[in-house]
């Protein structure tokens, strides 16, 4: 005879709350440096558990809400502290939703009363806010003030979702900033998803707060984001979330063979991109000797040979000293992306490129500089400048030239991204 599922009265009644963890792992350190507490209800008599999203979907009002939040808090604090006695430097992180922070609940110190009467320092102990379910921005604010003059570290969860609300993240002012596994999932193969993952980086390290990349399931999208500046993770790759530290013992060979591998992918791909470059330079050279006795009214001429020549050469132009372009920008037909050519449009004589990435290293005063990949805006392709400084013995003056590798089939989880060209 089939059984009745509990209700949600009941599981919140008589705390019929599970918690189970998922470790936050740190790669550099081979590490788990946090677990992140995931609750689930359960059914006594059948012993089936219940899915966290179809108990929080049972919760439709404030009240409910807050009930269950406050179970769940409690039940997630209560387990950590028997893990928080062997291991002090573990921290916990634990998911608040915003929507139970207003006016009524503001003031009651619930989770400042509950972790000290389970022994937990707040240094040890990161609030995960779901930012996209505040109704009250105002009570949300003064609540994450209150926590971090308490010690508690603040995080921000799903950033990157199709909901996140990014003027939170200067207003709540987070110490963990948490990517969504949209983001995460095949970061690796999708460039522009990557030059997102990357702009975060580079925020985060001006704020002063760590990024964590949630939802990691391969090896690849853990290497590729290490290689890109974030070092801590969590996801089915490297544990599926379990009671206690069951998951953890078995994590320590998964992180070794990890690390292993990056760096035996890293060295190789550095030995690949300096033979690359090698070819590359030379190309760039023998332009630059050819175009030195030319005629300034035959550059664009050459630079047509050199495009039929060079197949890996997606667009050629040569720009003077003072960053203004004196030849045409000359593409490979082949390379353009006609569907787009609205958008991308090869630049023309007289246009100024003073304050282009690969320019103001040259005035600086160096001969050659050579951008990371981006997507150039001659050809709407992922491409690299290399800008080489040569004499031009018709103006008898030094001249830029500036060409566009084709960068196709690179891994640009290797390298930053640069501005457009």
């Amino acid at each position: 005879m089939a059984t009745t599922a509990p209700s949600l009265h009941d599981i919140i009644e008589n705390e019929r709350i599970l918690t189970y963890f998922q470790p936050q792992v740190s790669l550099k350190r081979k590490a788990v440096i946090g677990l992140e507490a995931l609750s689930r209800g359960f059914d006594p008599e059948s012993g089936e558990l219940i899915p966290p999203t179809s108990l929080f979907d049972q919760a439709r009002d404030g009240v409910s809400r807050l009930a269950l939040d406050r179970v769940c808090r409690t039940k997630a604090v209560e387990s950590f502290a028997t893990l928080h006695r062997r291991d002090k430097s573990v921290m916990l992180s634990m998911n608040i939703d915003a929507s139970c922070i207003n006016s009524m609940t503001r003031g009651s110190n619930h989770l400042l009363e509950l972790v000290k009467r389970c022994g937990i320092s707040p240094n040890n102990v990161i609030i995960e806010i779901i930012e996209s379910r505040c109704e009250d921005e105002n009570a949300l604010m003064e609540f994450v003030r209150f926590y971090r003059k308490k010690n508690f570290l603040i995080g921000l969860d799903d950033v990157g979702a199709g909901y996140s609300n990014l003027d939170r993240i200067p207003l709540l002012k987070p110490d963990i900033i948490k990517l969504d596994r949209s983001l995460v999932s095949g970061v690796d193969k999708q460039f522009h998803k990557l030059e997102v993952v990357r702009s975060f980086v580079q925020m985060s390290s001006r704020l002063g707060c760590l990024v964590l990349a949630e939802g990691v399931e391969t090896s690849n999208e853990a290497m590729c984001l290490l290689g890109n500046g974030i070092d801590i993770f969590q996801g089915f790759f490297f544990a599926r979330p379990a009671p206690g530290l069951s998951a953890v013992p078995c994590m320590a060979n998964k992180i070794d063979a990890l690390a292993e591998k990056y760096r035996d992918n890293q060295t190789r791909r550095i030995a690949e991109e300096k033979q690359l470059f090698s070819g590359f330079y030379h190309i760039v050279l023998t332009m630059c000797q050819s175009l030195a006795n030319r005629p300034s009214r035959e550059i664009d001429h050459r630079l047509s040979e050199f495009i039929a020549n060079y197949p890996n050469v997606e667009c050629l132009y040569v720009l003077d000293m003072q960053g203004r372009q004196v030849s045409n920008t000359i593409c490979n037909p082949d390379k353009l992306r006609k569907s787009k050519r609205f958008l991308y449009e090869p630049a023309r004589i007289g246009a100024d490129h003073s304050l282009k990435e690969y320019f103001l290293p040259i005035q600086a005063g160096l001969e050659k500089f050579t951008t990371p990949p981006y997507i150039s805006m001659a050809s709407g392709n992922l491409c690299t400048t290399i800008a080489q400084v040569f004499y031009h013995k018709g103006s008898r003056d030094h001249r830029i030239l500036c060409v566009d590798m084709g960068r196709q089939n690179s891994d640009s989880c290797g390298a930053s991204s640069a501005e457009s060209g």
